[in-house]
């Protein structure tokens, strides 16, 4: 018997990679497991509010509050029995018979093991949008295979513009009403903490968050470029803040004396920071305070749709443009331009891949570093057919592992793991502008 210690890294490598092997099926089968009984779950909490439904009819219930009793009973038993709070049982009830009834494809998919929980719960919140039991049926159809192919935190954003498209309310209409809603609040935590919260437009929220994080990384790299310990050190010891503590401290500066005082560095660099957020606006936005289209929605990256009033805002001060040409069926980004051409290559990148391209990551792109496919070193060539984002995790992974990618037409990367598994992952663009859903999936 060989000890693993001594072993040379290619054999030990093998010999983990083989056993992974191994324990690889019964985890996919374990998870499969656990979407059947979450399925079996939904459909009894379903039919628990089938029970209910029928208790408020035969006793001929009326009124709110007297209908509402039999839920408050029947949520109260099972949580009791559960060991959890009774107003979470009479959710889940709902949710539970709303996936049941009115998304069935979804409710299959989900017993057949194919989606999780995650999927089925992000698929119903956002077709909550939709009326009319016909449209619904389509959103679901539409966003039902991406789903099964898809991470959950990939599918949210494609699932909240799909249902956009048949909704019977326009964007602008909802997003008044929802500014409405705008607020700051703070939630107590233990050891003399606190959270101080807001909701505000995603605009703005995106816009302050990536203002925050310009500050947290400048100061990062002063710091590690060896500046003035004095500016980042106390009596006691080194400033060794990490970016989400800076963030918070830039924050609490900001709201408390208007600007980053715990935080400066040389040369007054922080003060030049602007916030950036990429938006994409379709022409007929911009002239048009009418439009209704889904497809003509002004869309914020790394979140959804956004108001028209906003976007033309945003268009009329932006210091450049890029136009981004799609193929007018699977929506793939085909060329990215400039009336002045500058760094077309990055900005064609951008807009394909959105963010990090291995399955799953959802780190955006402007945090991602260019990937040759085919290493240059290799004879790759530095061209958008053998170019992909990476975040440093998945890049560092792909140099310094087993995992393997090629690059399909269209930006399609088809990464095979260390056991010999294959994952497509499709640019995110392929599905979000496409205009016909049945073929989302079609390569160009």
């Amino acid at each position: 018997m060989h000890d693993s210690r001594y072993l040379p890294a290619d054999e030990a490598a093998a010999r983990a990679v083989g056993r992974l092997g191994e324990v690889l099926p019964d985890l996919i089968g374990v998870r499969e497991q656990m979407a059947r009984l979450q399925a079996h779950e939904a459909r009894l909490l379903a039919q628990t509010s089938g029970i209910i439904d029928d208790w408020v009819t035969d006793a001929g219930l009326q009124r709110r509050s007297e209908a509402e009793m039999p839920h408050r009973i029947a949520a109260s038993e099972i949580a009791a029995a559960w060991r959890v709070s009774d107003r979470t049982v009479q959710r889940q009830i709902g949710d539970a018979a709303t996936l049941v009834n009115e998304y069935p494809a979804t409710f299959a998919s989900l017993e057949a093991g194919r989606i999780s929980i995650a999927h089925a719960r992000i698929i119903v919140a956002n077709g909550a949008l939709i009326d009319r039991a016909e449209l619904r049926t389509e959103y679901e159809d539409s966003v039902l295979p991406y789903a099964e192919s898809e991470a959950a935190s990939r599918l949210a954003p494609i699932a909240r513009r799909r249902a956009e498209w048949y909704a019977e309310t326009t964007f602008d209409e909802r997003h008044q009403h929802a500014r409405l809603g705008r607020r700051v609040f703070v939630n107590d935590l233990d050891d003399g903490m606190a959270e101080l919260a807001a909701i505000l437009p995603a605009v703005l929220a995106h816009g302050a968050f990536d203002r925050m994080s310009q500050f947290a990384r400048l100061v990062q790299a002063t710091r590690d470029e060896g500046a003035d310990d004095a500016l980042f050190a106390t009596d006691a010891a080194p400033d060794t803040r990490k970016l989400d503590e800076l963030r918070a401290d830039v924050l609490s500066d900001l709201l408390l004396t208007g600007e980053p005082s715990s935080v400066s560095v040389p040369d007054g660099g922080l003060r030049a920071i602007r916030a950036n957020v990429q938006v994409t606006v379709p022409v007929l936005s911009l002239i048009s305070d009418a439009v209704t289209d889904p497809f003509d929605a002004a869309m914020l990256a790394g979140y959804g749709p956004i108001d028209a009033t906003t976007a033309r805002m945003l268009a009329a001060e932006a210091p450049g443009w890029d136009r981004i040409l799609t193929h007018p069926i699977t929506g793939s980004v085909l060329e990215v331009d400039r009336y002045r051409p500058s760094e077309e290559m990055r900005r064609y990148l951008r807009a394909r891949d959105q963010h990090c391209r291995f399955p799953g990551c959802r780190v955006p792109a402007r945090l991602c570093d260019i990937d040759h496919t085919i290493a240059y070193a290799e004879g790759g060539a530095t061209d958008r057919r053998n170019l992909a984002h990476l975040c440093e995790r998945h890049h560092t992974g792909k140099h310094n592992s087993a995992w393997r990618v090629v690059q399909l037409p269209g930006g399609i990367l088809e990464w095979t793991s260390p056991t010999g598994r294959k994952y497509i992952d499709r640019p995110v663009t392929e599905v979000a502008f496409a205009t016909e859903p049945e073929l989302d999936a079609a390569p160009f």
